[in-house]
This record gives structure tokens, sequence and C-alpha cells, in this order.
């Protein structure tokens, strides 16, 4: 390869194992190439952006994230509309994006694709001043993460109890919903906005949505009862969701939404505090990574 490259690693993605042995194996595998070698590790949120916006200054030839969506959603956010390229090593809880893309979960697999996959241009999605590289959400995705965000264990166990517990409590919002020439207004249970496929996990929420298309994929999924939450859970996670009678597809350019006050978004599985307000557009190819030759996630 003989690169300039810079591994941004999240010490804390996919539990606190120590990753002694893994980031010897990535730093020996992409030395031995001929590379030259940076690695950078994380210690709060923010320092995966900063550290991939030095990368850009620094003219690296690529960035490689060993971490989740969390930390990929960072990196991407301060490769937007640069050259420098972005592998991934998968290591979080649910991988949206390596899994769109079929990004290999084995390590030796991983690296083996940086260093041989195809460098294509994909799209982000913006909302107000967040970017996104899968699904920017309003409604029970956002408090579930926010309540996952505050809890003390990680992993698809304590996402699911947490889901489970919320699903009784929760009230949905009023919003409205407006793309080109239509409008909607209603207390819908989930309002996705994607880019890519799915949350995580193989939790496919927008089935028809690609990473390079132009367009962004609206998913509403209407208020639902404990017996239609049993229809809608095998549906999500086999891809067959467009089969659920209560919940609509779009796609557009661009959405805005508007709710009674400030809330919380989920942005790539990461929940943050929003305005009433979210303007949310697509900024095509403005992103280079490393993916497989015909990736499903591609159009």
């Amino acid at each position: 390869m003989n690169e300039k490259i810079t591994v941004i690693v999240n010490p804390i993605s996919g539990g606190r194992k120590d990753k002694t042995e893994l980031l010897k194996f990535v730093s020996d595998y992409f030395s031995q190439k001929g590379n030259r070698f940076t690695l950078k590790t994380t210690s709060r949120r923010g320092d995966a952006t900063e550290f991939a916006q030095q990368s850009v200054q620094d003219s690296d030839d690529l960035v490689v994230v060993v971490g989740g969506d969390g930390t990929i959603n960072e990196v991407a956010s301060g490769l937007v509309g640069s050259e420098v390229a972005m592998g991934i090593i998968p290591l979080g809880s649910g991988n949206g994006l390596a899994r769109t893309l079929r990004v290999p979960q084995n390590i030796e697999k991983a690296c083996k694709l940086i260093s041989e996959g195809d460098r294509v241009k994909i799209d982000m999605g913006k909302a107000n001043d967040r970017f996104f590289v899968l699904v920017a959400g309003v409604g029970f995705d956002a408090l579930v993460g926010k309540r996952f965000d505050e809890y003390h264990k990680r992993g698809p166990i304590s996402y699911f109890y947490i889901g489970t517990k919320e699903f009784f409590l929760y009230k949905p919002e009023r919003v409205k919903i407006s793309f080109d020439d239509q409008s909607f207004e209603g207390e819908p249970f989930q309002i996705a906005i994607a880019n890519g496929q799915q949350y995580g996990n193989n939790a496919i929420i927008a089935p028809d949505a690609k990473l390079n298309d132009g367009l962004l994929d609206i998913t509403i999924i209407h208020c639902i009862s404990v017996f239609q939450l049993l229809q809608v859970l095998p549906k999500l996670f086999s891809g067959r969701l467009k089969s659920y009678h209560n919940a609509d597809f779009y796609k557009t350019k661009s959405v805005r939404i508007e709710r009674s006050g400030p809330g919380v978004l989920n942005v790539d599985g990461e929940p943050v505090d929003e305005k009433s307000v979210i303007e949310i557009s697509i900024l095509p190819k403005c992103l280079k990574i490393i993916a497989p030759a015909n990736s499903p996630g591609l159009v």
C-alpha cells in the first residue's frame, strides 16, 4: 500500500476488554506493508472527529476506524468533503455500517479488505449541524438510545431490556414532517430518516436505502400495540418492514421535522439533544470509504 495511515481506536467499543493483542495485530499488519502508521486512542466524545480533521490537515491517505457506529460517525464527520479514505474494523455492539456494506466482522479479514477493497464515495445526511452516515431518528429509537446511553451495561441484551421496558411507558410526541410537496402531522411511534438501511444488528429500518443514491429514505411507523410490535420485529430483522401495513415509506432529498419543543434525536445510535425544528438534508458522495466489490448497501 505504502500510504500514510492513522488508526483511530475507541478503547471501550465492544466492551472494556483489553485490546492490546488486537492493536498489535493491526499495527503489524499495516506496518509490514510499508505504510507510515500512527495510532490514536480516544478518551472522550469528540476526540475521533478531531483526530480525523487532523488527518485531513496532515494529508493522510487513509483513516482506519477501530470501533462501532458512534466512533465511525465521529470520524466520518471529520473527513466529510475530503479525499481521505475511511476503512472500518468493526468493534461495536451494532456495527450497522459494517453490516450494510458487508465489511467482515473478523479482524484479519477486515484488514485485508482495507488493503484490497474498492474506494467509493458515499452520501452522508445532515440534521441541523450534525452529520450521520446511517440513520437519524425521532421517536422511540431516540428515547431508547438515551436510556441505553445512561445504562451501566452495554450490549444487545441490555438494549433489548431497555427497549421492552420503555415500550410500555412510551408516549409518542406530536410532530409535523414536511418534504417535497407532502406533509404529515400526528403522533407516530417512530420517524427514521435513513441514508443506510439499518440501525445495527441487522435491524433494517429502510430496506430500499442505498448509501450512494443521493436520496434520504423516510420510514414512518405509526403507533403500535403489543400485538403489532410482535408483527413488526420479525419484519424489521428480516428486511421485510415494507410489508407491515402500519408504516409509510418515502424517498426525498430534504426533510423538515417540527416538534413542540426541544428533544432527543438519534444520530447513528447516539442520542443528542436537538432543537424543536430539525432540517435534514442529503450530502451526495461526500465521504470516501473502503467497501467490498458489489456491496449490497451501494447502488
